[in-house]
């Protein structure tokens, strides 16, 4: 069995593994969630350091203390991927290196769609640092053909170690189906991938990433960070539910 272990995860075995967001603006409010946060049946975390408008530094010690001794995953989604945050190209490249350099966290997420030169850099560095890489791609106009999502989510793991993410919007059962089917044949061929549909109508690729082979899924805390997410507690119960191990 393929799987890919990352601070004592073993992703791709077992399981998908549950990341909970933290996506507060202000440290206090942030500490709260935290605080909120620790005590769910979490696999690891996900600091939207997007949404954050205070001090990065003192936050991510501040977090790497509260949430320890989880793994934390640190994104900076940017605007045309879903998120917050206005960075692009050589901007959005030194923020994450200047991020690397700092450390504290465990994973980092890096868009895909900032370009195979850029994204090969920062993989290099993370993988200098002993950080581990969520390469992701997110659509919120709609879902690709099965093929174009496999094929992507290869190429992502054509470009080095790194845990390939895609999300899909998804507008019929159809949607789903091509996205669940295109994680199938990537995981078999590659190894562990991170794949959801979001919004209602993708709820169930949330939960039956063992089945299909996406080893991790978000499930909202204090707050949810993407359209579809479950709350962790419910989410733990059904993913324990449809164990599928013999």
């Amino acid at each position: 069995m393929k799987y890919m272990e990352i601070a004592g995860l073993r992703f791709g075995e077992g399981l998908p593994k549950i990341c909970v967001p933290l996506t507060e603006t202000r440290l206090p409010a942030l500490r709260e969630e935290a605080e909120y946060v620790r005590v769910l049946p979490a696999d690891l975390y996900e600091w939207r350091i997007d949404h954050f408008a205070e001090d990065i530094g003192f936050a991510l010690s501040t977090l790497a203390t509260a949430l320890a001794p989880k793994p934390l995953l640190c994104t900076v989604r940017t605007q045309p991927e879903g998120g917050a945050s206005s960075l692009e190209g050589q901007l959005y490249e030194d923020f994450l290196t200047a991020l690397l350099e700092r450390g504290g966290f465990q994973l980092l997420d890096v868009e895909f769609s900032q370009g195979p030169e850029r994204v090969g850099r920062l993989l290099e560095l993370a993988a200098g640092k002993g950080v581990a890489v969520v390469l992701s791609k997110h659509d919120f106009a709609g879902t690709p053909s099965e093929n174009e999502i496999t094929g992507t989510l290869l190429d992502m793991a054509r470009m080095g170690p790194c845990l390939p993410k895609y999300a899909v919007t998804p507008h019929s059962p159809e949607d789903v189906l091509a996205l669940l089917s295109a994680t199938r044949r990537a995981s078999k061929e590659v190894g562990p991938v991170i794949t959801m549909a979001m919004g209602p109508l993708g709820k169930v690729t949330r939960v039956c990433g063992q089945a299909f082979g996406s080893c991790m899924t978000f499930g909202a805390g204090q707050n949810a960070s993407a359209p579809g997410q479950i709350g962790v507690e419910d989410l733990r119960a059904v993913l324990e539910d449809l164990d599928i191990r013999p």
